[in-house]
């Protein structure tokens, strides 16, 4: 009895040494290199912000669009977060012979929006050149043509074109 109640308790401290948690790493990383030129980010090779490069205020903040996709007569958006607040766009209109993609941002909520309304600016490369593009996605409920429920209004708007107005859903890829 005695060499089980000894094995036992040689298991338990086995074990517990086994469970203990790793100590604490004091080394601490790297600080990254100072950009000597001033770059603050906002231009890169392909005109990417470079990762890492966020605003103070952004750090930890996720996209309220993490993917949507949006319609409207003869046109539609996809929409989906690349991380740092920045999205890529695909728009199709003109019943579908039109395409461009783009890039958008989300700064944050505009101070004299309502809570409901969230803006994504960027640019369309169109075949005519880089366009300034807004969008705007109301979180109301929006009917179709079709009287389909949706979750969102849309509101597309790119330099030179007709302002493109419709329903989305998040999307689910």
């Amino acid at each position: 009895m005695r060499s089980i109640a000894l094995t036992a308790a040689l298991c338990a401290a086995l074990l517990a040494g086994c469970a203990a948690p790793e100590p604490a790493k004091t080394a601490e990383p790297a600080a990254p290199a100072a950009d000597q030129a001033g770059d603050t980010g906002a231009s890169a090779v392909g005109g990417e912000r470079p990762l890492g490069k966020i605003g103070a205020d952004q750090v930890g903040k996720l996209s309220p669009v993490p993917a949507l996709k949006g319609f409207g007569e003869h046109w539609s958006i996809q929409i989906q977060a690349t991380g740092e607040m920045n999205h890529r766009v695909e728009l199709t209109w003109g019943s579908g012979s039109e395409k461009a993609s783009g890039q958008a941002r989300y700064f944050g909520q505009p101070a004299d929006a309502p809570a409901d309304l969230i803006v994504l600016s960027g640019e369309l490369s169109t075949v005519q050149g880089a366009k300034p593009m807004t969008i705007e996605i109301d979180r109301m409920e929006c009917i179709d043509d079709g009287d389909g429920r949706h979750r969102n209004s849309i509101r597309v708007s790119v330099d030179g074109m007709d302002k493109l107005e419709g329903c989305a859903d998040l999307a689910m890829y």
